[in-house]
């Protein structure tokens, strides 16, 4: 009815352009449709007043609502109704895919599992549990939530509002009390009726009753909150109104605005997708955590094993402390701190002492069989040694009074107004961590590069003939401690130190 009025309108406006002409053939035509309309007892033309049985029709409406009503108001903030909907539509393999995903069940598979083959587990699991979600769930739930707030919006409309108008004694405190309608001027409501027509709307146009309803009686123990039949012929009686557009027409009459259109409060959230999200965030969180806690503990293990006690800070600027600022506005952090500070640890307190008066003893004393054999150990040795000098200079170079964190501080300063700024913060803090990552990856590799002519030169020492060292009896009688057991002590450590710049590194590959 709607659309063949509009094209009537439309056509009386394309042939005058006399606004009074316009607007008296439009009200002609109104009062033309609402004569005719079955709905005409609803407004009282000639007084422009709305009719008592426009009053029945609210009161029809609103009685069998008055028990959702108190189970409505919070409905949208309700954490348990969607859980309930989204259950009602996960079959029982589907949760129990769920549950695997959980963290308790990730904790526990944790216990017998490496991480490399417990990731894997998890994202296959999560690939099957979205992949069977997406193309089974995420429509019906997401339709019966919408429901449910549009439910929820029309039964906590304002009846009693509209009703205390028709009947100014009306009350739903005494049971059985049956309401007299009077007149009532229709501008006094006339709010209240575009307002119905927001809520009404989207529920008349809705489907899909039945399932809710089932989900709304589990949620109270299996008490019906409305009975099926009853609210069906609600439906049907809103549909038969809404359809009339007898209200709209009301509206339009009393307000004199032929144009006029209500603005239907579609429901539209999608609590599927973001229930899906939910579920891989936690299970990608919880991996995180283990492998985390994994990798703290073996780095733990081996570092006393290394350091005999667990260091102490010793970088002066790239610390935790110093990464504070950063982490307060999260904007970043410093990420290498206590793998830099092994590092500067390592390479001063052993390195530098009884690595290099080893490494001294084969490249200064020792007479080697070619000199292109000696070149890899000197190559990687000298190397190491320069590490050393770029760790103290990185760590210099975060001073507070160096140009990079002048610059880092500036940004800072201005981050919080300016979006800019905080983007050229996040580009300094990323470069400063790459290059403590560059440190650590390139120190294991020349450590991984000298091992290997350690464990080369303990090897020739059993040898006969020798196929690297000439002279081993004088690099013996030159050293206090036995050779082949100053070797061994620095390849071990040297071993289990690259073992702890690569869990950090790679934390999911011990």
């Amino acid at each position: 009815m709607e659309i063949v009025l509009f094209k009537k309108i439309a056509s009386l406006f394309g042939k005058t352009q006399d606004p009074e002409a316009e607007k008296r053939k439009f009200l002609k035509l109104l009062r033309k449709d609402l004569v005719q309309s079955q709905y005409y007892k609803f407004f009282k033309m000639q007084t422009e007043e709305l009719g008592p049985p426009m009053g029945k029709f609210f009161f029809d409406l609103y009685k069998p609502l008055i028990p959702l009503q108190i189970l409505m108001e919070n409905v949208a903030k309700s954490t348990r109704m969607k859980q309930l909907i989204i259950h009602f539509y996960m079959d029982s393999g589907l949760v129990a895919l769920q549950e695997r995903l959980s963290s308790t069940s990730i904790e526990e598979r944790a216990k017998v599992t490496d991480n490399k083959k417990l990731q894997a587990q998890v994202q296959s699991d999560l690939e099957r549990f979205s992949s069977v979600f997406s193309s089974n769930c995420i429509v019906p739930i997401d339709h019966s939530y919408n429901c449910l707030l549009a439910l929820a919006a029309f039964a906590t409309f304002d009846f009693f509002h509209i009703l205390k108008h028709f009947d100014k004694t009306f009350t739903v405190q005494v049971p059985g009390y049956q309401p007299k309608f009077e007149h009532v001027r229709a501008y006094i409501l006339i709010e209240a009726l575009k307002d119905f027509l927001e809520v009404a709307y989207p529920l008349d146009q809705t489907e899909g009753w039945t399932a809710l309803f089932k989900i709304l009686k589990a949620s109270r123990n299996e008490v019906d909150v409305i009975d099926l039949n009853q609210w069906n012929k609600l439906v049907a009686m809103l549909h038969e109104v809404q359809h009339s557009s007898i209200i709209l027409l009301i509206i339009r009459f009393v307000e004199k605005n032929p144009v006029w259109q209500s603005k239907p409060n579609f429901p539209d959230e999608h609590i599927a997708k973001t229930y899906l999200q939910m579920v891989q965030d936690e299970a990608e969180e919880c991996i995180d955590r283990i492998i985390n806690a994994k990798r703290n503990a073996k780095i733990e293990e081996i570092a006393r094993a290394v350091f005999k006690t667990l260091p102490g800070e010793r970088m002066k600027y790239y610390t935790d402390r110093n990464s504070e600022m950063y982490e307060k506005k999260n904007i970043g952090s410093f990420l290498y701190t206590k793998e830099i500070n092994y590092l500067k640890v390592f390479l001063i307190d052993y390195f530098k002492k009884e690595v290099r008066e080893l490494c001294d003893l084969f490249l200064i004393r020792g007479q080697w069989t070619s000199q292109s054999l000696a070149k890899p150990l000197s190559d990687a040795f000298h190397t190491i040694m320069t590490i050393t000098e770029k760790v103290l200079a990185f760590d210099e170079e975060l001073a507070d009074d160096r140009e990079t964190t002048s610059r880092m501080k500036n940004y800072l300063l201005r981050a919080d107004r300016d979006k800019g700024q905080a983007h050229s913060l996040r580009i300094l803090l990323n470069t400063v961590n790459e290059n403590a990552r560059k440190l650590s990856v390139m120190t294991a590799k020349e450590l991984i590069a000298l091992g290997i002519q350690l464990k080369n030169l303990y090897n020739d020492h059993e040898k006969i003939p020798h196929e690297y060292i000439v002279n081993w009896k004088e690099i013996e009688s030159a050293s206090e401690t036995p050779i082949i057991q100053r070797i061994a002590v620095a390849h071990k450590q040297i071993y289990n130190f690259v073992r702890i710049l690569k869990l950090f590194i790679e934390p999911a590959e011990e």
